[in-house]
């Protein structure tokens, strides 16, 4: 069997869409000739744990850890945690009612995050990492080496490895590095920003290829120097969702869900006041109605809600749940909300949830570019409506909420998702993995 180093900050017991592409390839690797080797902090900070998800992983795995030094103490003695947490967890506040100390506080958090911890807080484990490797690869030696980011650290740690070894070199990016949305709102200096184009340039230029989950990213990592780029797109796992998803009649509610990140950058105002307009227009809707959002959402995002005199009684806010509960939820829903970045960068992201819902035949109302990756899909299986965030669009949204709403008791599959099963996608990993390695 041949043998793939995988270094990533994200693997179980923690939660969170980060963990999901690797440990799902690397669940079916193994039958398809390939033994994952993976590398990850043995001290990891991260605020949730999901340990459901410690089930997926094959006893073929070889788990190689090490001690992680993250500079958050620093965070913690400047907000009492909540910075850091903020930071972690893609929330930025902007609440502008907030006292002018913790004003200072917030923004000299993010400017640090930005300009000093450069590309990320995981900067201080490359070296040792590096070192910690090279040592094993002498006596066990591997074909292929990957590295995953966000955390874009992990890169450097594979830079430094395939400058030392000459191993085949996979750098996967799930997320864009230098332009990134976020960046833009850690105060980042044009010095600051030149290093982080500088070191993306290093990887981009330097890995075999550059494996990514969207098209349009793909376009921009080619743009920005990669030698080749590769997609593979996230998926659903056959294995998460069991059983025929529920008919809504079975519970008798009309459910609206979201469960993962919400915050400013994806916050649906507008399908907030569609969803009030249709419940003024039908007091059958308002009668059934349940909206469930779960994960970590911005104070904003609630604040909009709650302004709204029907929307405001019908929501339920379940914080942190399993995966697996999460999917539970997808299965009871009748309509489910898929936010993606409101921004330039935002045309080729695609929530991995996407793929789960498309598993789950369920309508979905998406919020994002109408030429973005995730309308093309949409073309492609169907199953959903793209709408852009401006208010504009309240009517057509409005009407997209009662059709769903009227065909809340049927279910119409579409065999084109397959394509996105995990297994599937794997196979396609394989391929690339093959040439590498041969």
């Amino acid at each position: 069997m041949k043998r793939v180093l995988i270094i990533t900050y994200y693997w179980p017991p923690s939660a969170g869409s980060g963990v999901q592409r690797w440990l799902k390839f690397s669940k079916y690797l193994p039958s398809n000739g390939w033994q994952p080797i993976i590398y990850t902090p043995s001290n990891p900070d991260f605020s949730t744990k999901d340990l459901t998800l410690l089930q997926d992983i094959p006893k073929e795995v070889e788990l190689l850890q090490s001690e992680i030094w993250e500079p958050y103490s620093f965070y913690k003695k400047l907000g009492k945690g909540s910075a850091k947490k903020n930071i972690n967890n893609g929330l930025l506040e902007s609440n502008s009612k907030k006292s002018t100390l913790k004003s200072f506080i917030s923004n000299f958090s993010k400017w640090v995050r930005g300009n000093v911890f450069i590309p990320d807080p995981k900067v201080f484990w490359v070296k040792k990492s590096v070192k910690y490797l090279e040592t094993y690869l002498q006596d066990n030696p591997v074909d292929v080496i990957v590295s995953t980011g966000p955390p874009h650290s992990m890169h450097l740690i594979g830079l430094a490895l395939k400058r030392r070894t000459n191993l085949p070199w996979i750098a996967d990016f799930r997320d864009p590095w230098s332009k990134l949305d976020l960046l833009d709102d850690y105060n980042i200096s044009a010095r600051s920003r030149k290093k982080y184009e500088v070191l993306e340039k290093a990887v981009l230029e330097n890995s075999n290829f550059c494996l990514t989950v969207s098209y349009n990213w793909a376009k921009m990592f080619k743009e920005l120097g990669a030698k080749s780029v590769e997609v593979i797109t996230n998926g659903y796992d056959y294995d998460d969702i069991p059983v025929a998803p529920k008919a809504s009649k079975a519970h008798n509610k009309f459910i609206i869900s979201h469960f993962g990140l919400l915050n400013h950058l994806r916050n649906p105002g507008v399908f907030w006041r569609a969803l009030e307009a249709a419940c003024s227009e039908n007091k059958e809707l308002v009668n059934l109605l349940e909206i469930h959002i779960g994960g970590t959402v911005d104070k904003a995002v609630i604040e909009e809600l709650n302004k709204l005199d029907i929307v405001s009684q019908k929501h339920t806010m379940h914080g942190y749940i399993t995966h697996t509960e999460v999917l539970e939820w997808y299965n009871k829903s009748s309509l489910l909300l898929l936010l993606t970045f409101n921004s330039e960068i935002g045309k080729g992201n695609i929530p991995g949830k996407l793929f789960e819902y498309l598993a789950m035949h369920k309508p979905i109302i998406a919020f994002g570019h109408k030429d973005g990756d995730v309308a093309d899909i949409f073309q492609e299986v169907g199953n959903g409506n793209c709408f852009e965030y401006e208010l504009e669009n309240l009517i057509p949204v409005k009407e997209a909420i009662l059709a769903a709403f009227e065909r809340r008791n049927m279910t119409d599959k579409n065999h084109a998702v397959e394509k996105y099963n995990r297994e599937n996608l794997t196979k396609r990993l394989v391929t690339l993995l093959d040439k590498l390695g041969s």
